[in-house]
């Protein structure tokens, strides 16, 4: 006789004393009870599952909900602040707020909101929110477009001799760029900011129109001297393209 067929006999007859004996039932009820626990620890740990899940949720979108919370009131506050600034006349505190809202920075985007700052800052005589308006104005960024205006806030600032009015004013007429185009009052306009108010990307433009020949007439000594001159003041552009001009011209 075989091992397997020993040990299968063996059961045999363990099975039948065990029946005899009522053992057998013994380890039935034994067994059912023990499935019976097993069963109650699984539903138990799933019930307790479930619960740390649903505990853990609420408290992830509360520690979102009081930091937005936060945030939200920290703005209020800061706006508070800048509008109390502002309402003493500070136009510092005027550009923060029209800046703030035309871009979004912080603050829902209002762009009426935002231009009525910037205009009250401009009316005070702010050199930055004369120029930013009438660049605003001139493209309808932010706000709607009106070129004859925009025209009229930046000559306001060239006439107080801000050397970037008045680079952006030759440099608009020169190119049409907003403005009807005038080749000839946009080179005077630049030739100002680059010879008087000594305005370093005025000299770059020069220097590059008059190498190249673009916009304005061709005349590479004169556009090699401000393209350096603009290059010696530190501006990083015209930097790069005299040295790319040295190595290998345009």
């Amino acid at each position: 006789m075989s091992k397997d067929e020993d040990k299968n006999k063996n059961f045999s007859v363990f099975s039948r004393i065990s029946k005899s004996l009522g053992v057998e039932k013994k380890l039935e009820k034994t067994n059912e009870v023990i499935e019976q626990i097993d069963i109650q620890e699984t539903d138990e740990t799933t019930e307790t599952t479930e619960v740390l899940e649903e505990q853990a949720t609420p408290v992830t979108d509360n520690v979102v909900d009081l930091a937005e919370k936060q945030r939200k009131e920290k703005n209020q506050e800061g706006v508070k602040w800048l509008k109390a600034a502002a309402d003493l006349g500070d136009t510092g505190a005027m550009n923060e707020l029209a800046y703030c809202y035309l871009a979004g920075v912080g603050l829902t985007p209002d762009p009426i909101e935002g231009e009525l700052w910037l205009r009250r800052s401009a009316e005070l005589g702010d050199l930055w929110a004369i120029v930013d308006l009438a660049v605003r104005l001139l493209d309808g960024e932010g706000i709607e477009r009106n070129a004859v205006e925009g025209e009229k806030w930046l000559h306001l600032a060239v006439e107080r001799r801000d050397g970037i009015a008045t680079r952006v004013l030759g440099y608009r007429l020169l190119h049409g760029d907003g403005l009807q185009k005038n080749a000839e009052e946009g080179a005077r306009y630049l030739y100002l900011a680059a010879e008087s108010l000594h305005e370093l990307v005025a000299m770059r433009l020069l220097g590059l129109y008059h190498i190249k020949g673009d916009f304005l007439t061709k005349d590479v000594k004169k556009g090699e001297y401000w393209l350096k001159r603009a290059a010696d003041g530190g501006e990083k552009i015209a930097m790069r393209e005299w040295g790319r001009y040295l190595i290998r011209g345009f």
